[in-house]
């Protein structure tokens, strides 16, 4: 993605009448790209790092943070890859650098828990990005995913109908394939440690028509017995089910709904 995403950049500069980059600092970033493709992270990092000293202010800055915030990620160096990732997005001029970046940063956060965040870069990526061609199947993919965790579960049938129209028969089609035909278990209605409460909670929940299970599970290195309620066939028929158990245990707590097994 790297040389087309430069190949873009010079075809830009040229198409223009040319561009007020020198032949150092294209050199520099010409290195820099054809290092991240190689795997060299520490000259990506070094040649980036050259450009943006030449020429700090030009829009194709964009390019060099881009792929020197690639080369910090691939390093592990995730403060520093966010800010120049980050940095990338607002110098930039082109939708598609726009998008690519913005993928990254929505790993970046989904890898992290913040959910919120990954949301925010994955709904740029649809924004900016070309609706037929990555990164937006995995940016619909990941959106899908937060819509079940959020409960908004005709929001995430919406998205996955969508990924599976345009990226037929890939693999994330696939996926998302499954995660629409699947059942779903709608709520951890309660954590215990005693089964005789589990089973009490199981008992009162089948006397109202919630059908209900208890799972083993270990949390922070203890055996808790967790009642899991409801398999559905739909998103909407799981989410329904919660007012439903928490007319019954006001303690139950939602999680993201998952495929029956």
């Amino acid at each position: 993605m790297a040389r087309t995403l430069m190949a873009a950049m010079w075809a830009g500069c040229w198409a223009a009448g040319g561009c007020a980059v020198g032949p150092e600092g294209r050199q520099a970033l010409q290195s820099a790209d054809a290092a991240y493709l190689r795997g060299d992270d520490e000259t990506t990092i070094r040649q980036a790092g050259r450009f943006l000293a030449l020429h700090p202010r030009l829009p194709e800055a964009a390019e060099a943070y881009y792929l020197r915030g690639l080369a910090l990620c691939r390093q592990g160096r995730d403060a520093e890859a966010k800010a120049d990732l980050t940095a990338a997005v607002a110098a930039s001029k082109r939708d598609d650098l726009t998008a690519q970046a913005h993928a990254r940063l929505g790993e970046m956060a989904y890898a992290a828990g913040d959910w919120p965040e990954a949301r925010k870069h994955y709904e740029a990526v649809l924004k900016y990005g070309r609706g037929g061609a990555p990164p937006c199947d995995q940016a619909m993919y990941r959106l899908g995913c937060l819509f079940q965790q959020e409960g908004r579960w005709r929001d995430a049938d919406v998205v996955f109908r969508r990924l599976r129209h345009l990226f037929d028969k890939t693999e994330l089609a696939r996926r998302a394939q499954a995660r629409v035909g699947a059942k779903f278990w709608s709520v951890q209605a309660g954590a215990f440690t005693s089964a005789e409460t589990a089973d009490a909670l199981c008992g009162r929940l089948a006397q109202a028509g919630l059908p209900a299970r208890v799972d083993l599970a270990l949390r922070d290195g203890k055996l808790m017995r967790l009642v899991r309620v409801g398999e559905y066939p739909t998103y909407d028929a799981a989410a329904g089910a919660v007012a439903q158990v928490r007319r019954i245990e006001p303690e139950a707590f939602a999680t993201p709904a998952q495929p029956a097994q």
